[in-house]
């Protein structure tokens, strides 16, 4: 759903993306009818636990999902084109140039048997054809960090941090419009992690690209991005800007996520939810949150919660909130009160 409070158009527009992988038992609906928006300059965290979905829609919007999954359904509109529609030879122009991808597991990514000035210049041959890449590919490494001795190293020379910044350096090789940053810090400790979140931070502002921050810490959710849409079993049941969602989660999943960020102030014991998820393969009718959900009503066992808006730019998927019924009355009372 668009916020009414920009005026400028999204740069990347998700409809109803399905991605399914296919069992001897069943489709497995690993991303499941989703819809979200990500404008000109903003960082947008799609958080959620494993198995959530979010690596799943990453690969998805980059067509990058590989048999048995497939891509079922939905459209993927880049600038307005529908780059699910798209041929392969247009799709592969568009990654590096357009969308870039910075992946979960920088030692998985890396060629072991390259060095890193190989590996990065093998990107910018492979779309512009340049001969002498030297000067560009130490100009990426000073963008992320890294000393010029990186050069000439192979990734096993190189830290969990170092590697994940070649990464990055490879993902604004081309000037993309979007970087999407799949779990970029989630195997690195937490002293690593901060670099390497500065260092996505530091490229974003640099270029002025847009981002979609995939992740499963809330806590550096808050610090990272603009707005949040909260994943879970496929689906997408919250958006909300970061200090809304912080101040007034709506969605019982998003409250758990939320709840169990470690608070500086106060000692609190962990709490754990109640219930299993269900099969993806054969989903309950109604909310899929039900399960686990403590407030879990009788609607919620019948009829699946459609995404509604709670409050001007916020939406959730959830009974326990009707449908704001005058949206132009909030957006013009929100205008007031912030001029």
């Amino acid at each position: 759903m668009t916020d009414p409070q920009r005026d400028d158009a999204p740069i990347l527009q998700v409809r109803n993306l399905g991605v399914y992988y296919e069992t001897s038992r069943g489709d497995v609906r690993a991303v499941d009818d989703i819809d979200f928006d990500l404008y000109p300059g903003e960082t947008l965290g799609l958080v959620g636990e494993s198995g959530s979905g979010k690596s799943t829609a990453a690969m998805g919007i980059l067509q990058l999902v590989n048999p048995p999954g497939r891509i079922v359904a939905g459209k993927v509109l880049l600038d307005g084109q529908d780059i699910l529609k798209a041929s392969e030879e247009t799709v592969r122009k568009l990654r590096w140039t357009k969308l870039a991808l910075v992946p979960q597991g920088a030692m998985n990514s890396l060629n072991p048997t390259m060095r890193v000035w190989q590996q990065i210049s093998d990107v910018i041959k492979a779309h512009q054809g340049r001969a002498d890449t030297r000067p560009r590919v130490l100009e990426l490494l000073t963008m992320v960090g890294l000393p010029a001795r990186a050069y000439d190293l192979y990734p096993h020379e190189l830290s969990g941090g170092m590697k994940q910044r070649v990464c990055i350096a490879m993902a604004i090789a081309l000037n993309p419009a979007i970087i999407i940053a799949d779990e970029s810090t989630s195997a690195l400790d937490v002293v690593v992690q901060r670099v390497v979140a500065q260092t996505l931070l530091k490229v974003k502002a640099a270029l002025g690209v847009s981002m979609i921050m995939i992740g499963h810490d809330m806590g550096l959710m808050a610090q990272m991005v603009d707005r949040v849409a909260v994943m879970y079993a496929g689906k997408i049941v919250e958006i909300a800007p970061v200090r809304e969602i912080f101040a007034s989660p709506k969605h019982p999943y998003s409250q758990m996520l939320i709840e169990a960020v470690p608070s500086l102030k106060e000692r609190k014991p962990l709490k754990i939810t109640e219930g299993i998820t269900h099969d993806p393969r054969n989903p309950p009718p109604g909310c899929i949150f039900q399960l686990r959900c403590p407030f879990a009503m009788d609607v919620c066992r019948s009829v699946a919660p459609t995404m509604r808006e709670t409050s001007a730019n916020h939406t959730a998927a959830c009974h326990l909130y009707p449908e704001v019924p005058d949206r132009s009355a909030i957006h013009a009372a929100h205008v007031a009160g912030n001029p």
